[in-house]
């Protein structure tokens, strides 16, 4: 199922909070800092050293470029609903209709930003701690943030009844 050709009954387009990128860097830079002094404070400007002091750059600053560039695109079609949460999936996921047993409106009250897999099934939440939680017969809950989260829930609720 594809959402290009499909009526769109609701779009919306989420990134992270403007403090997330800010606040990850304020805590990388301390790592990397903190490693080098030791590192190089212990061995001396080896080529040891520098390899460390590389790796360790890499590893910390390497995820702040997907960071800065995530986000979650959630449409609902005529067939379904359709989410993305780039850079991490490479094309659309989307859940028909008929898949679905139950739709709520729920509520996270944590600070855990992102993509996650809980006990309860998967979480996609950038900017929101409320969202829809689609409940389906074969498959683990899906939680879909929203920062409009009435919206979402009427469009779904109201295609759920067309079809």
């Amino acid at each position: 199922m594809t959402n290009r050709s499909v009526a769109t009954a609701f779009e919306e387009r989420q990134s992270h909070p403007n403090w997330l990128l800010p606040a990850v860097i304020a805590v990388s830079v301390p790592a990397v800092v903190a490693t080098a002094a030791v590192t190089v404070g212990e061995a001396g400007l080896t080529a040891d050293a520098v390899w460390t002091v590389t790796i360790v750059v890499v590893l910390v600053v390497a995820p702040i470029p997907l960071l800065a560039r995530s986000e979650l695109r959630t449409t609902v079609g005529d067939e379904g609903i359709c989410f993305r949460y780039t850079p991490f999936h490479r094309r659309d996921r989307c859940i028909r209709f008929d898949e679905l047993t139950a739709v709520r409106r729920g509520e996270r009250r944590d600070y855990q930003f992102g993509l996650r897999r809980t006990r309860w099934g998967w979480e996609y939440r950038p900017n929101a701690s409320e969202g829809v939680e689609l409940v389906r017969e074969d498959g683990p809950r899906i939680f879909i943030g929203s920062e409009r989260p009435y919206e979402l829930l009427s469009a779904i609720e109201e295609r759920r009844r067309n079809n």
